[in-house]
């Protein structure tokens, strides 16, 4: 069908991998694509529910676009993703301009869904299934849409854990792996289209073949990845510590490819909150995981998140919290507040912490964390870093930009480059000459 489609990504970087199948099957249907809302006669939104906050940003800009159903050319509006899934047909009731609905899954049926939309007796349309499931999605073609250097690929869908802030299990159904074979193939596909960096994504990496029942576990995928022979990175996201493994660790240490970098979300460190969030993990054994890593991997940098303002967090866990950050084991390192949903099962403990306690609280590690991640980025300085340059800077052209291993896309930090030339993307040795709190600044040694 020739129609122009504009279609926008909201959230995180797991949507993005959704709306890039959205984008290969729209294009294998003779679907064309434009980046300018105005021009387009069918707009997609592909939604983030997570939070409250986040779905209303998502209602917000669907209703900003439904307004070029009357002033553009657009003719189709479709709402997909996870606000699609949390609201279902009370979106679409709200916001009378939708003209399809499309859930957290079937991303692959977006094209059948605007053929229906089309049909001479085309009406309102709705994709949605009560309990996603993911294991069609094998081998989904994509188009993508990061910058050429750089790309995510999705492991595995939903998540089982079952922590009681989360809503993920609800919108995005329980932990369903992709098979090593398909995960392969696409591996090999983006490192022979010249992509230097791959970033591996789920909700839960660490425990990628669980689901499966049938030996298949993350060391092994691990692998049957770096079999795939070039010059890359691959980057871990999003590995939870509770079935992180020694098999990985080992993994990982064997090869360079691997990023000395590792994402792990602890979301507390006292135990009492630890329990009520239903993290089946303790300080202690958060601790003895921390070790073990740093005894295989010694210049790992950890990214982590932490969450504040949980129901039952007292003064004196919080106080513990701080006491943790201070030690300085992490780089990289969000806060996010604490946030009553309908859909969580700690709702029943009620939202008792105000939110000026909780913003002063996220402020008060944010300001410790500057300082250590300020120290951290120091001692880089006078090293040589094999850095990933993508091109110009997004605010100077006066300036390069990269990132070092150290550095994940679009979450930290980059390298600013102001010496040195580099033609095309990828790697080059960089000399570290300034260090700041998220940033460092070197030049290119040709």
């Amino acid at each position: 069908m020739d129609k122009k489609v504009y279609l926008e990504t909201l959230g995180c970087s797991k949507n993005r991998v959704d709306s890039e199948i959205m984008l290969g099957s729209l294009n294998s249907q003779g679907y064309q694509f434009t980046d300018d809302a105005e021009e387009a006669e069918v707009i997609i939104v592909n939604t983030c529910g997570f939070l409250s906050a986040a779905s209303q940003e998502s209602i917000t800009r669907i209703l900003e676009l439904s307004d070029l159903k009357q002033e553009g050319r657009c003719e189709k509006l479709v709402a997909a993703g996870c606000v699609t899934q949390r609201y279902g047909s009370e979106l679409a009731q709200k916001i009378p301009e939708i003209d399809g609905l499309l859930g957290s899954s079937g991303f692959e049926q977006i094209p059948e869904l605007l053929d229906q939309l089309y049909h001479p007796e085309g009406q309102f349309k709705q994709f949605l299934q009560k309990k996603p499931h993911y294991r069609q999605y094998q081998q989904q073609e994509r188009i993508q849409s990061t910058p050429s250097h750089y790309a995510y690929l999705k492991i595995a869908e939903g998540c089982s854990n079952m922590c009681s802030f989360c809503n993920i299990p609800y919108l995005r159904g329980g932990f369903s792996s992709r098979s090593i074979e398909s995960l392969v193939q696409d591996f090999s596909k983006l490192v022979e289209r010249g992509v230097s960096e791959i970033n591996l994504l789920s909700q839960d990496t660490s425990s990628y073949g669980k689901d499966l029942r049938d030996g298949t576990e993350l060391s092994g995928l691990l692998r049957a990845l770096i079999s795939v022979p070039g010059d890359y990175w691959i980057r871990m996201f999003y590995c939870y510590p509770n079935s992180f493994t020694d098999e990985v660790l080992e993994v990982m240490a064997s090869d360079p490819r691997f990023c000395r970098y590792l994402d792990m979300p602890f979301q507390h460190i006292s135990d009492p909150v630890l329990k009520k969030m239903n993290r089946k993990i303790t300080r202690k054994e958060i601790e003895a995981t921390m070790a073990r890593v740093r005894r295989q991997l010694p210049d790992v940098a950890w990214r982590t998140t932490f969450i504040v303002g949980f129901p039952t967090e007292t003064d004196q866990d919080f106080e513990e919290l701080v006491d943790f950050v201070s030690e300085g084991h992490f780089q990289h390192l969000g806060i996010f507040l604490y946030s009553d949903e309908d859909n969580i099962r700690s709702s029943k403990f009620g939202d008792p912490i105000p939110l000026s306690l909780k913003e002063e609280r996220k402020n008060r590690l944010m300001e410790i964390q500057q300082k250590i991640s300020r120290e951290h980025h120091q001692k880089m300085v006078g090293s040589l870093q094999q850095v990933l340059v993508g091109g110009f800077s997004s605010e100077t052209d006066l300036l390069l930009e990269g990132r070092n291993q150290y550095q994940g896309p679009e979450v930290d930090g980059v390298v600013y480059i102001n010496e040195g030339n580099a033609t095309s993307a990828g790697f080059h040795q960089v000399e570290i000459t300034e260090a700041h709190e998220y940033d460092l600044v070197g030049k290119i040694l040709n």
